[in-house]
């Protein structure tokens, strides 16, 4: 006799199972992680020789973290970047990166590691108006365009009662730098990486980048919030590879390392171990800074 399962029983062996799967590579030696790959290098992206796998700069960061925690091999979970957080609470898996950003509300819901990279929220404009616009100031009226769910988004959001301009979200970072070369916006405001990367992919040409940065935000590890103990852990790891010139190999290897990189370094090694897990600007990183000349 073939005995048929209901939904809910379905349901039930679906959820038993994948339990089940989780609970085996959380005690094998395993470090399961997720990030966002269509976002692209040099974060994270199907490596062009085997789309099997993944590549990127914080697929190192994870695989260093892997090897610290016990010489574990780290599993890769595709997961879209705004659903990260979620996701670990989840406990779809253990880590989240993919340049996930540093802010007082995810250090208030989840467990966060240190800052392990400093970022800067820059403007890109056209080339015709890289004369008269500066700051966000500059911008009262026009069209500027970001990620939704980002700390650029919540600056521009501010920006808008104080100056006028007109915030845009999108949900990738591609169409932005597209549109600001078609004329369809004013200007984009987005992490350094992520706007160095769009005028390469241009070949230079297109936009331009404005030197002075618009805020300094970080990059970090998200944990689900009962995982403190597995965050403590990771901390150890990160500062031990900032010690060891690991990280600072691995952001070379991807053309990322800068001076801010060392200075941030220097920051978190010299902050308390038990502060580093605390409140946001006790990470040796601080909270996000927006630049003197660009405040609304």
């Amino acid at each position: 006799m073939i005995i048929r399962a209901v939904p809910s029983q379905v349901c039930r062996l679906a959820l038993c199972l994948c339990t089940s799967l989780l609970a085996q590579d959380r005690t094998a030696r395993v470090l399961v992680w997720g990030g966002e790959a269509e976002g692209g290098a040099p974060y994270v992206e199907a490596d062009p020789a085997n789309p099997a796998r993944v590549r990127g700069f914080d697929v190192e960061v994870a695989e260093r973290i892997a090897r610290g925690l016990g010489d574990r091999s780290a599993r890769f979970v595709q997961v879209q970047w705004s659903d990260i957080d979620l996701s670990v609470e989840r406990g779809d898996f253990a880590l989240g990166l993919s340049g996930v950003e540093d802010t007082p509300a995810r250090r208030a819901q989840h467990a966060v590691t240190i800052p392990y990279f400093e970022f800067r929220e820059v403007l890109a404009v056209r080339p015709a108006d890289a004369g008269r616009i500066h700051s966000l100031a500059d911008l009262r009226g026009r069209r500027v365009a970001t990620l939704g769910s980002t700390i650029a988004y919540t600056i521009l959001l501010a920006a808008r009662d104080s100056t006028g301009l007109i915030p845009i979200s999108y949900d990738d970072d591609v169409h932005p730098y597209a549109d600001l070369v078609h004329g369809r916006i004013d200007a984009v405001l987005l992490d350094h990486i992520i706007a160095q990367r769009a005028l390469r992919r241009r070949g230079g040409v297109g936009f331009v980048i404005l030197p002075q940065p618009v805020a300094v935000g970080h990059y970090v590890g998200v944990l689900a919030r009962a995982d403190s103990a597995l965050r403590d852990s990771v901390n150890a790891v990160l500062r031990e590879a900032m010690r060891d010139g690991n990280l600072e190999q691995i952001f070379r290897r991807w053309n990322v390392w800068d001076d801010r990189q060392g200075a941030l370094f220097d920051r978190v090694l010299r902050t308390p171990t038990a502060a580093a897990a605390g409140a946001p600007g006790q990470t040796g990183g601080g909270p996000l800074k927006q630049s003197p000349m660009c405040r609304h």
